[in-house]
């Protein structure tokens, strides 16, 4: 828990066992070779693959704002990169101003932010909200009462 990894274009992959998520580039392809229902394109998928031999470099990401619970992954893209946010019970965080759009997950755990007319939105695990760009700052808050984090 906790790692990323960075896969190039042209280079295959298959979930074995655990959990992942997957943030993927602008692209206009995905080929498969086996192991599934759907169309499989193995000429296509041999022409293509780099052939390049090795494991991944684990990234076991860096702490981000200046808050130990912000954790970032950067890929050596410039088009996405994935940040971990944990807030204890009893603790409240303000996430960073972006300046580009952004999706967040809620994995774990339950907590509420509330915006500048007073409503509250409650968090609760697999739901997902749109940040949009310049989006005003949201501060998350977990009751004490609460038995682990979000």
């Amino acid at each position: 828990p906790g790692e990323s990894f960075y896969m190039a274009a042209n280079e295959p992959h298959a979930y074995v066992a655990g959990e992942i998520i997957e943030c993927m580039a602008c692209s206009d392809n995905v080929v498969r070779a086996g192991l599934t229902p759907k169309f499989k394109d193995v000429d296509n998928l041999v022409n293509m693959l780099t052939y390049s031999m090795g494991g991944p470099t684990i990234n076991a990401g860096t702490p981000a704002y200046g808050d130990d619970r912000i954790m970032r992954y950067t890929p050596p893209t410039g088009e996405f990169e994935v940040m971990i946010i944990t807030c204890n019970p009893g603790e409240d965080i303000t996430l960073p101003a972006l300046s580009v759009p952004a999706i967040f997950v809620v994995l774990e755990g339950s907590g509420n932010t509330d915006n500048e007319e007073g409503q509250r939105l409650v968090m609760r695990p697999g739901r997902s909200y749109y940040m949009p760009e310049h989006c005003p700052q949201l501060t998350l808050a977990v009751n004490d009462s609460k038995r682990g984090p979000l």
